[in-house]
């Protein structure tokens, strides 16, 4: 069974946010989504979907400037649905060196280790 059939049991639906290679290629899956060409429409179209309650999963699929990245983290924080993943550019060289959700998971550690 499909993750997007699951949701559909429980009356929640995937949704993704992004550039069109990934929103097009998830919608050929069945997954509903918008084609976001520039990270200035973020904010409004992801304050509408999570708004959305038939909305259980929202996939983000687009490189997004660091305040908005800490506006999601923010969200994801304080509230557990619809939950939130934020996928990282899979075809950046170095992508563990780059990632910036990557980078603050790893600061956030060093500072309670250290």
């Amino acid at each position: 069974m499909t993750e997007q059939k699951i949701y559909e049991k429980t009356g929640q639906k995937i949704h993704i946010m992004g550039l069109d290679d990934f929103v097009i290629l998830l919608r050929l899956l069945g997954i509903e989504g918008t084609i976001i060409e520039d990270s200035n429409k973020f904010l409004a179209i992801f304050n509408k979907l999570i708004k959305n309650t038939s909305i259980g999963m929202i996939i983000i699929a687009i490189d997004l400037p660091l305040d908005l990245i800490d506006y999601i983290i923010d969200f994801k924080l304080n509230n557990r649905k619809p939950f939130v993943f934020y996928l990282p550019d899979i075809f950046k060289t170095n992508i563990e060196n780059e990632d910036v959700i990557y980078k603050k998971i790893i600061d956030s550690i060093n500072k309670i280790i250290s």
